[in-house]
C-alpha cells in the first residue's frame, strides 16, 4: 500500500472522530459560555460565566454530581465482581469449541433495547414483582418490600447496564492467559485466590484497568436507571443535565456547562487509570514468561 491511500485510510477514521465528538464538545464550550441560548429573536447573547458559577453556588447540583460519583464506584465495583467469575468461566473452564457460544449466551440480553430491560428490573422490583413473590412464597416476608425508588434500585439498573462493558475486556485478558503459568502455580500449592491475586491479576491488569475505566465512565452517563429506578433521594447528575436541555426549561447554558464538568471530570478519572494500567502491564509483562 502506497503512502497516500495509507493516510487517506487513517485520515477518515479520525476526521469522523473529530467531526462526531470533538465538533459538538466545541459547540457545548461555546454555550455553556452564552448568558441564553437559544437565543431570542433581535437579541444578541453575551458570554459570561453564570452557568458555571450556578454550579458553585448550588450545593444541589454539587450534591447530586457526588452522589452519581459514589453511584458510579460502587457499580463498577460491583460490576466487577459480577463479571469476573463469569468471563473467568467462559474463558478458562469453557472448552475452546463451546466458548463462543457461551458468551454470545451472556451477551443476548444486551441487545435489547435499555429502556425495555430497566422495565424487566422494575417488574423484577415492584411490589408484585418476582422477587417480592419469592419472598412471601418463603415466608420472610406477609408484606411486599419496598425494593423500587432507592439507592438499590437505580444500582441494580446501572450494573445491569454496564455489566457488558466489564464483561468484554475481562474475557479478552483472561483469554490471552498462558495455560502453563495457572497450571505452574497450581503445581506450586497456589490456592485459587492466590492464583487469582499474584498470577491472573498481574497479567490481566491491562484488561481488567481498562473494563474499569470503560464502566466507570458509562456509570457516570447512565440517564434510564435513574430516571425508572430512582426517586426524590436519589439525585443523578445525568438526570440534572437532561432536564436543562428540555424543550421548555432554558437553561441550556447551564446544561452545557454541567455536560462540560461531567466529561472532565470523567476523563480525568480515566486518564489516571490508563497511566495506572501502563506502569502495571509492564511489570507484568517483564514477569509474564513467553509462549513457547
Amino acid at each position: 500500500m502506497s503512502r497516500l491511500p495509507r493516510r487517506l485510510f487513517v485520515a477518515i477514521p479520525i476526521l469522523w472522530v473529530a467531526a462526531a465528538h470533538f465538533g459538538p464538545l466545541l459547540a457545548m464550550a461555546r454555550i455553556s459560555l452564552l448568558d441564553v441560548y437559544p437565543a431570542p429573536p433581535g437579541a444578541v447573547p453575551s458570554y459570561s460565566l453564570r452557568a458555571y458559577a450556578a454550579f458553585l453556588s448550588g450545593p444541589g447540583y454539587r450534591a447530586a454530581l457526588v452522589h452519581s460519583l459514589l453511584l458510579a464506584v460502587a457499580a463498577t465495583g460491583l460490576a466487577l465482581a459480577i463479571a469476573w467469575p463469569l468471563a473467568w468461566h467462559v474463558a478458562v473452564r469453557v472448552p475452546p469449541a463451546r466458548r463462543i457460544r457461551r458468551l454470545a449466551l451472556l451477551v443476548a440480553p444486551f441487545w435489547t433495547s435499555e429502556v425495555l430491560r430497566m422495565f424487566a428490573v422494575v417488574l423484577l422490583l415492584a411490589n408484585r414483582g418476582a422477587l417480592n413473590a419469592a419472598l412471601r412464597w418463603t415466608g420472610l416476608t406477609g408484606a411486599p418490600v419496598p425494593l423500587l425508588y432507592g439507592n438499590g434500585s437505580v444500582l441494580l439498573g446501572i450494573v445491569y447496564t454496564v455489566l457488558l462493558t466489564m464483561l468484554l475486556p475481562l474475557f479478552a485478558a483472561f483469554d490471552r492467559l498462558p495455560p502453563d503459568v495457572l497450571d505452574a502455580a497450581t503445581d506450586l500449592g497456589a490456592v485459587v485466590w492466590q492464583r487469582q491475586m499474584f498470577v491472573v491479576l498481574p497479567l490481566a491488569v491491562a484488561g481488567v484497568a481498562s473494563g474499569i475505566a470503560l464502566t466507570f465512565l458509562l456509570c457516570l452517563g447512565v440517564l434510564v436507571a435513574p430516571a425508572f429506578l430512582g426517586g426524590a433521594g436519589t439525585p443523578a447528575f445525568a438526570t440534572v443535565i437532561a432536564d436543562c436541555f428540555g424543550a421548555a426549561s432554558g437553561r441550556w447554558p447551564m446544561g452545557a456547562a454541567f455536560s462540560l464538568i461531567l466529561f472532565v471530570l470523567g476523563t480525568a478519572c480515566a486518564g489516571g487509570l490508563a497511566w495506572s494500567a501502563r506502569l502495571a502491564s509492564g511489570t507484568a509483562r517483564f514477569h509474564a514468561p513467553r509462549r513457547a
